[in-house]
């Protein structure tokens, strides 16, 4: 299941506050109820332009959601009493959810009214002040927020211990995430597990490949036929997927099958003084979407977790080969000193091309050889009758997964459209910079 979806109204523009009340879900404007027109929530990717900024400055991206009472300002004087009543859920920057932790609402007002131009006589200051002291003081646990639409990180081999460690630590961290990752037990676990899992670092020219064929594979079962190890933590260079958010995919055997964790990457976005905070707090991933896969579900390219199925099924068919990375001395000694195993990082890159010439056949042969195709093209999966035994007399019957088939120098067909593939380079063993 995602883990939210950004929603925006589809009036405004506003990006907008998701409650929950059992299994109901409404959604609110933020900050101000007063004087609203009721929200017309959509996706946010249908609108060109949303408004999705920090609640408390209006600077940046929001990073935690605070839950709070619901607040009313009242206001006496003129002809007429005036009330403005609050969101209780707030979605906040990371500079401000520092001033709010160190339980600091002036410099909280004073930061934000700078913003706005505000002089601190203002009274618009002063009404700023009580909103912001009443958020502080009946504040309760923060969540961290899973839908905020970062500029993507670029992610490279050597980055993906650190990158582990990170999300490691944001699992155990005391930090609220959104249902189902709310559950400790089930948090701890995954962090255990990917303690020990092995790191995959697609290159880009099979990131490529990969993006190129995803949306026409076919129903594929997940079984560990095709899941190259146990567990594991398999990240792009780049996003890719339908809508390009998913960075990294990891996986951790659970009862029957399978529990996995797909994952949007943070990049740009803050000034500098704020990104080691948000490195040390938080890390390079968000987790978007998880799901418990049973041994066998089956699963098409138009599912959210459709890239890593479509890499385990081109890795299984031997279209890619796995060569262990060679980690910066820096890394390997950190973890020596910590008295951890080195971390098992892989660069999975398309198999280069064999060298050896295909022996020509003599020239009075005559069987005729079937014609190759002009294209690659998908092949569903489906389940053969193989000879075996004395004199391969004997039959069992052997499941084949879906494959890609065709000349790997050919063109990809998808549907009615051919793609053509860049040229291939020669393998490179070494981490890039």
């Amino acid at each position: 299941m995602n883990l939210g979806t950004l929603m925006a109204c589809a009036t405004c523009g506003y990006s907008l506050t998701t409650h929950r009340h059992g299994d109901q879900i409404h959604y609110r404007h933020p900050v101000s109820e007063t004087d609203r027109h009721p929200p017309v929530p959509v996706p946010a990717h249908l609108i060109d332009d949303v408004y999705d900024r920090c609640h408390i400055c209006s600077a940046t991206h929001p990073v935690w959601n605070y839950r709070t009472a619901e607040l009313e300002a009242q206001g006496i004087g003129g002809t007429r009493e005036v009330i403005q009543t609050y969101n209780t859920h707030w979605h906040v920057c990371l500079r401000c959810a520092q001033h709010i932790e160190a339980d600091d609402p002036d410099t909280l007002t004073a930061a934000s009214a700078a913003l706005m131009g505000w002089h601190p006589h203002d009274p618009r200051h002063t009404i700023l002040g009580m909103v912001h002291r009443a958020i502080v003081l009946t504040r309760e646990r923060r969540t961290l927020i899973t839908t905020t639409d970062w500029p993507p990180a670029t992610i490279t081999p050597d980055m993906l211990p650190k990158i582990r460690d990170r999300l490691t630590r944001l699992l155990r961290s005391p930090a609220d995430l959104p249902h189902p990752l709310h559950t400790r037990t089930t948090r701890h676990t995954l962090a255990d597990d990917l303690d020990r899992a092995p790191l995959y670092w697609i290159n880009p020219e099979f990131t490529r490949l990969t993006h190129d064929v995803t949306g026409n594979q076919p129903p594929a079962p997940v079984t560990d036929r095709i899941t190259p190890t146990r567990s594991g933590l398999l990240a792009w260079p780049h996003p890719i997927g339908q809508h390009h958010q998913i960075a990294a995919v990891s996986w951790t055997p659970h009862t029957d099958g399978w529990h996995l964790l797909a994952y949007r990457s943070i990049g740009a976005g803050l000034t500098n003084d704020l990104m080691p905070t948000l490195r040390h707090d938080i890390g390079w991933l968000i987790p978007t979407h998880t799901e418990h896969l049973p041994a066998g579900t089956t699963i098409d390219g138009h599912h959210p977790l459709g890239p890593l199925i479509t890499t385990w099924l081109l890795m299984n068919q031997h279209m890619a080969d796995a060569v262990p990375a060679k980690l910066p001395k820096t890394i390997t000694k950190a973890y020596q000193r910590q008295q951890r195993p080195t971390p098992d990082v892989r660069l999975v890159r398309i198999t280069p091309p064999t060298t050896t010439p295909t022996a020509e056949p003599p020239p009075n042969d005559q069987k005729r050889s079937r014609a190759q195709p002009d294209y690659r093209y998908w092949v569903s999966g489906h389940e053969r009758h193989q000879a075996y035994g004395p004199g391969r007399r004997l039959r069992k019957t052997i499941t084949i997964e879906p494959f890609l088939k065709g000349p790997d120098d050919k063109p990809i067909k998808l549907s009615t459209t051919v793609r053509i593939l860049g040229t291939r380079q020669p393998p490179d063993t070494t981490t890039p910079k």
